[in-house]
């Protein structure tokens, strides 16, 4: 009887731990504001571009294992820490006509599925929402580490370019040249380079 009851528990534990060696472990990621870069170009008189960038924002981030399908982010940027090096311009992109940011004051992006494609790329999709309208945007993402930095914390870094049209997101404010061009283009290149701790 107790070399039955011995062999079920030792069953009991080998099907116990098969399993955990199974389970995923949710790391959980802290966006490093000073190390990471939020920012934009755009077009301007189709000549040059006007670039900038957000200062303020908070994120996180969870990975299980090191599975990058698994990957969720969710990034919260303070519309108005929008900076182009020029003040008069930053004023008048926090307006009504840009980004109200009296009215819309954040800027969120939420990850909803990370798959690869035929090239081996890792494509984020997810929903971007400015002045309250959401859209869905798809893009390549580039998932450095996780990996251990020189102050002993776990990193991972993600790099992202794409571009949206800003007028999908009630941004339509424009005029023309007089050669019929527009003097700001509608389509804005958006610049993400982040690294985040592990909690």
């Amino acid at each position: 009887m107790k070399a039955k009851f011995f062999l079920i528990t030792a069953i009991l534990l080998v099907i116990s731990t098969v399993h955990l060696s199974f389970t995923s472990i949710k790391n959980q990621y802290i966006l490093d504001s000073g190390h990471t870069f939020i920012g934009f170009d755009v077009e301007r008189f189709m000549v040059g571009e006007v670039s900038g960038r957000f200062n303020e924002f908070t994120g996180n981030m969870t990975l299980d294992n090191e599975d990058f399908t698994t990957l969720k982010v969710e990034i919260t940027i303070n519309a108005s820490s929008i900076d182009t090096n020029h003040e008069t311009r930053d004023r008048h992109l926090k307006g009504g006509m840009w980004l109200d940011t009296e009215n819309y004051p954040e800027i969120k992006f939420i990850s909803t599925q990370v798959a690869i494609n035929d090239n081996g790329e890792y494509i984020m999709v997810g929903n971007f929402t400015i002045k309250g309208v959401t859209k869905v945007v798809e893009f390549p993402v580039k998932i450095l580490g996780p990996f251990m930095d020189p102050t002993k914390k776990m990193t991972l870094g993600i790099k992202a370019d794409f571009e949206i049209d800003r007028s999908d997101y009630g941004i339509k404010f424009n005029k023309k040249m007089d050669n019929g061009s527009f003097f700001i283009d509608n389509k804005v290149k958006i610049k993400i380079r982040s690294l985040a701790y592990r909690k």
